[in-house]
């Protein structure tokens, strides 16, 4: 089982990816490379829920809302 310190350690590489602009990441032991920023914002809350879960939390979540007038 993957420990909490090496989520956090795939999710920090992966966020570094994300905000260089890279869709490559390479974690200890092998490299990903991603088809988009969204597939990687979608395995970054997935790593999130899994550190939640490896530390006994629950992840915070928030809705947005936008309205406009025409």
């Amino acid at each position: 089982m993957i420990t909490a310190a090496e989520l956090q350690t795939m999710r920090d590489a992966l966020q570094r990816a994300i905000f260089s602009g890279t869709r490559r990441v390479q974690f200890t032991d092998r490299a990903v490379e991603y088809n988009s920023v969204d597939d990687m914002r979608k395995a970054l809350a997935d790593i999130d829920k899994a550190i939640a879960t490896a530390s006994g939390s629950t992840p915070s979540s928030f809705s947005l809302a936008m309205h406009s007038r025409d």
